[in-house]
């Protein structure tokens, strides 16, 4: 049996927040702003937001993530 857990987050007036789902659905909190005061992380959770929902954006995030983390040299990261 699963247990299911809700988290509640508080999210500030210039936060924004992506959701996925495990059904694959999408949910977003961005504030309403006018287009002449977009703050760098609105723009970047709209583009976001607009890539995960576009398929071919979503494959070349997801191939470049598998790329990187293959280049990454993990065993040197646990050497301190």
């Amino acid at each position: 049996m699963t247990t299911k857990k809700q988290t509640i987050l508080e999210l500030g007036p210039m936060d924004a927040a992506i959701i996925l789902r495990a059904d694959g659905t999408l949910e977003a909190a961005l504030p309403e702003l006018d287009m002449e005061s977009l703050p760098e992380n609105i723009v970047t959770s709209a583009a976001l937001m607009f890539a995960l929902q576009s398929p071919k954006m979503y494959d070349l995030i997801h191939e470049n993530f598998i790329q990187e983390c293959a280049t990454m040299d993990l065993d040197s990261a646990n050497d301190d």
